[in-house]
C-alpha cells in the first residue's frame, strides 16, 4: 500500500497547529501516511518547542527551514522530500476528523485523470459549506466528527469538477505533480495564487480538480502567514489574470452554476433527518415582515430545546410549497398533486408539533396536516385575517373601520370582496376549525387577545409578548437636547396608509401653512411621494436596513418620536426602537401602544382619530413644558390606563410537554436517494413561467413608477376592488379559502 505525505507548514498560532496535528494524529486511516511539519522560522518560541517534542516522540517528521521561505517555498520543500508518493498539502489551521485521508485517497482514484482533490470546509470558498464562497461557522445543530459523517454518508463516492483546487486541504496525485512541476515561488511569493496556477498548468495536461463531496475539513482561515492576506491576495490575482487569462471567467461561471449546491444539500438533508430535538413545523407566508421577524426570532429562542422548519408557499411556485430549514435546505412540493408526500416526509422528519403563523397564500388542505400526522398545533395572531379578509380592520380610506357588526362587514365586502367572494360569516366560519382547535392561541398583545376573543370566543388565547416586557418597561427615557429651538419629531418604518402616511403628509403640511417650529423626520418611506421640505415640514430619509435603524435615530437626534397608525396594530417592533433609544414618545390609543406605553414617563396617548392641528398644538405644548423640563398641566390625561399582560408564560412551557425526541429506524442514505428529487423546483409551464417574469418586472419597477405624476393619479383614481385584485397577483397571493 503506497504511502501518502500530509505536508503541513507552520508559521505561527500555536493553539491553531496544535488542534490541527492533534487530529490528524488522533484518528487512524486504513492508508499509510506520514505527518510532515516544516517551521517556516516561526517567531513563536514556544510553538518551535512543541514541535520539537512531536518530533522527539516520532509523531511527525519536522523539518525546520533555515530561511523564511514563505508558504510556496515550504509547500515544495515538503513535496520534494519523497518523489515517489502522492501529497496531501495541509493548513495548521484546519482540523480533520475521521478517516479523512482514506477518503480523499479513494476519490482522486475513482478517476485517472484526477490530479488534484479538495475536501469540502466551513471556509474554502467554491468549496464551502453550507454557503457557497462564504466563511461559515459550523451549524449549531452538530460538531466536527457528526457533520464529516454526514457528509461521508450523504454523498458516498460523489465528487465533482471544479475549475481549481483550494489550497486549505489539498491532495496532489504524484503523477500530476511530476507532469505539470511544483508551485511557482517567482510569481506567488508567500502564497495566494498558487494552487490555482497549478491547476490551470494541471488542465492545460489533461488533468482534473475535483471537490471529494464526502469529505468536510475544518479551516479557520487566515492565520499561519499574517494579516497581509488580503495585499496577497490581490496582487495574486494580478498576476493570475495575466497568466490564465481564462481562469478568472471559469471560476465565474462555476460559481453561477453552482454544481456543488446538491452535494450540500444532501448534507443538510442528513443534517435535517437526525435533528437532535423535537422537531416543529412552522406554517407561514412568503411576505416578510413582523410576521417573519417574529418566527425567525422565536425559532432563535427555542434552538436550544427544539429544532424547527419552516413550511411557505414558495416564492415562484403556484401550488407549490417549500420546506426551509435553517435557511440553507429547501425543498418542495407540489400540493395541487395531494398531501401524500409532503406528509410522509414530515412523518419521516418525525416532526412533532405544528404552529401556524398566517394562512395568506396558503393552500387549505396544508391545514389537514395535524389531523394527517396525528400532533398537536398552535396558531399565533399577527394581525386580523381570520376575522377580517382585508386583514387590518381597515375601511376603504384606510383606517380602522370601528369593527361595525357582520352587516357593516358585509357591506364592506360588496366593494372588496373575499377570495372566493364569500360573505363574512363564511369567511370566520371557515377559519374556526384552525384557531378552535389550537392548544393555544397566541398573541403579542392584550389588545389583540381581547378583539380576536370577541369573535372566537372558545379559542384559549394566550398573551407572550414578542419581546421581554422588562426590554420596554424598565428602559429610561432621555429628555431632549435643550433648549429646544425646533421640535424634531421622528416617525419610524414604511408607511402605508393605515400606518399613517397620508396623516403624516397632512400634519407636515399644517405646520408649514402656520409656520410652527416643528420638524418631522421619516426614517424610512412612504407608499407613494409625499409632499416633501421646503413645501411642507417634512424630510423623508428612505429605506434603511435595521442593522443601521439605532444608529439613525441617534444621527438626527430626534426630540420625540411619534406613531401616526390609524389601525389596531398587535405589537409594532419600531415602538421598541423608539423605547430603546429612550425617545419620549406620543402614540395611539388603539392597538398594543397603550398597553406596552404603560406607565411610561414622558409618554403621551393620544386619540388615534386626533386631527392634524389639534396634534401639531399637542407638539407645541410639550415643546413648551413638559421636553423642556416644566410640568405639563395635562399630563394624566395623556396617560395609558391599560396595562400589560404579566401572566409570565414562555413558549418552551407550551410547547415542550407534548414533544419527545423519538429516533425512527431511517437509512439516511435511503433517505436522501427518496427525497433529493424535491430540492428541485419542478418548473412550470411556459405560460406559468411568463406570467412569473412579468410579475417581476412589474414588482421590480412600480417604486419607479409611482414616482410618476401620471402614475399617482392613476392609483388615486382606481378603486381599491380592483387594486387588490392586481396587488394580490402581483404577489402571487392564494389564499386560504
Amino acid at each position: 500500500m503506497k504511502t501518502v505525505d500530509i505536508i503541513v507548514p507552520v508559521y505561527a498560532g500555536m493553539d491553531e497547529t496544535k488542534r490541527c496535528l492533534e487530529s490528524v494524529l488522533r484518528y487512524p486511516q486504513a492508508t499509510n501516511y506520514e505527518l510532515i511539519v516544516i517551521n517556516d522560522q516561526s517567531p513563536e518560541p514556544q510553538l518551535v518547542e512543541y514541535l520539537e517534542e512531536l518530533a522527539r516522540d516520532n509523531k511527525i517528521t519536522l523539518l525546520n527551514n533555515t530561511i523564511n521561505l514563505g508558504f510556496v517555498g515550504t509547500v515544495n520543500v515538503g513535496m520534494q522530500l519523497h518523489v515517489d508518493r502522492d501529497v496531501i498539502l495541509l493548513n495548521s489551521d484546519t482540523e480533520p476528523v475521521n478517516d479523512w485521508v482514506d477518503r480523499l485517497v479513494a476519490c482522486v482514484y475513482r478517476n485517472r485523470r484526477t490530479g488534484t482533490a479538495t475536501p469540502f470546509s466551513n471556509n474554502a470558498t467554491i468549496c464551502s459549506y453550507p454557503n457557497i464562497c462564504q466563511d461559515n461557522t459550523i451549524p449549531l445543530d452538530t460538531d466536527l466528527e457528526t457533520l464529516d459523517r454526514r457528509f461521508k454518508v450523504a454523498n458516498k463516492g460523489k465528487w465533482i469538477e471544479i475549475p481549481t483546487a483550494v489550497g486549505f486541504c489539498m491532495y496532489i496525485r504524484r503523477s500530476c505533480l511530476s507532469d505539470v512541476g511544483y508551485f511557482d515561488t517567482e510569481n506567488f511569493g508567500k502564497g495566494y495564487g498558487e494552487e490555482n496556477d497549478f491547476c490551470e498548468r494541471a488542465k492545460r495536461s489533461g488533468w482534473k480538480n475535483v471537490l471529494c463531496g464526502d469529505v468536510f475539513v475544518y479551516h479557520k482561515g487566515n492565520l499561519s502567514f499574517g494579516d497581509s492576506h488580503n495585499k496577497l491576495k490581490l496582487a495574486a490575482m494580478d498576476t493570475l489574470r495575466k497568466m490564465h487569462p481564462r481562469y478568472e471567467p471559469l471560476v465565474h461561471q462555476h460559481i453561477a452554476k453552482d454544481p456543488a449546491k446538491f452535494l450540500r444539500l444532501r448534507v443538510t438533508l442528513a443534517r435535517l433527518l437526525c435533528h437532535s430535538k423535537p422537531l416543529m413545523l412552522h406554517i407561514s407566508h412568503n411576505r416578510g415582515g413582523g410576521t417573519e421577524r417574529h418566527l425567525q426570532e422565536l425559532m432563535e429562542q427555542l434552538s436550544s430545546r427544539i429544532d424547527s422548519i419552516v413550511l411557505r408557499p414558495a416564492s415562484n411556485g403556484n401550488g407549490v410549497m417549500e420546506i426551509d430549514y435553517q435557511g440553507t435546505l429547501k425543498l418542495y412540493f407540489r400540493i395541487d398533486r395531494g398531501l401524500d408526500e409532503l406528509s410522509n416526509f414530515l412523518r419521516t422528519l418525525n416532526v412533532q408539533r405544528i404552529q401556524v403563523h398566517h394562512t395568506i397564500g396558503i393552500h387549505p388542505a396544508i391545514f389537514s396536516l395535524p389531523e394527517r400526522l396525528g400532533i398537536h398545533w398552535d396558531y399565533t395572531i399577527h394581525d386580523y385575517y381570520a376575522v377580517c379578509p382585508q386583514i387590518n380592520l381597515i375601511d376603504m380610506q384606510g383606517r380602522y373601520c370601528g369593527e361595525p357588526g357582520e352587516d357593516g362587514c358585509n357591506a364592506c365586502l360588496k366593494e372588496r370582496p373575499a377570495p372566493g367572494n364569500v360573505p363574512i360569516e363564511t369567511w370566520r366560519a371557515n377559519h374556526l376549525y384552525l384557531i378552535q382547535g389550537a392548544d393555544h392561541c397566541f398573541t403579542p398583545s392584550r389588545d389583540a387577545g381581547d378583539r380576536f376573543k370577541a369573535y372566537f370566543p372558545t379559542a384559549n388565547i394566550l398573551t407572550i409578548y414578542h419581546e421581554k416586557i422588562s426590554s420596554w418597561i424598565d428602559a429610561k427615557v432621555k429628555l431632549p437636547r435643550q433648549p429646544i429651538d425646533r421640535l424634531r419629531v421622528v416617525v419610524i418604518g414604511a408607511l402605508s396608509p393605515m400606518k399613517g402616511a397620508d396623516f403624516l403628509e397632512s400634519i407636515a403640511l399644517d405646520a408649514k401653512q402656520r409656520d410652527l417650529p416643528i420638524d418631522f423626520v421619516l426614517l424610512g418611506n412612504c407608499y407613494r411621494d409625499v409632499i416633501t421640505a421646503p413645501h411642507s415640514n417634512l424630510t423623508v430619509i428612505g429605506f434603511y436596513k435595521e442593522a443601521d435603524l439605532s444608529r439613525l435615530i441617534s444621527l438626527y437626534q430626534p426630540d420625540l418620536a411619534w406613531f401616526p397608525a390609524l389601525w389596531p396594530e398587535t405589537y409594532n417592533y419600531t415602538l421598541s426602537a423608539a423605547i430603546n433609544a429612550g425617545l419620549p414618545i406620543v402614540a395611539p390609543n388603539i392597538g398594543a401602544f397603550p398597553e406596552r406605553l404603560y406607565k411610561r414617563k414622558y409618554t403621551w396617548i393620544v386619540p388615534w382619530h386626533i386631527s392634524e392641528n389639534n396634534l401639531n398644538d399637542l407638539f407645541i405644548e410639550l415643546k413648551l413644558t413638559a421636553l423642556s423640563g416644566i410640568d405639563f398641566y395635562n399630563h394624566e390625561s395623556y396617560k395609558s390606563p391599560i396595562a400589560p399582560v404579566t401572566n409570565g408564560l414562555n413558549y418552551e412551557e407550551c410547547f415542550l410537554p407534548t414533544m419527545k425526541k423519538l429516533v425512527a429506524p431511517v437509512d439516511l442514505g435511503q433517505f436522501i436517494e427518496d427525497w433529493e428529487s424535491h430540492l428541485v423546483l419542478v418548473h412550470h409551464p411556459i405560460r406559468e413561467k411568463i406570467a412569473s417574469n412579468v410579475r417581476y418586472f412589474t414588482l421590480s419597477f412600480l417604486p419607479k413608477l409611482k414616482k410618476l405624476s401620471i402614475i399617482c393619479w392613476i392609483i388615486k383614481v382606481v378603486p381599491q376592488s380592483v387594486q387588490k385584485p392586481v396587488k394580490n397577483w402581483l404577489l402571487q397571493s392564494n389564499r386560504l379559502y
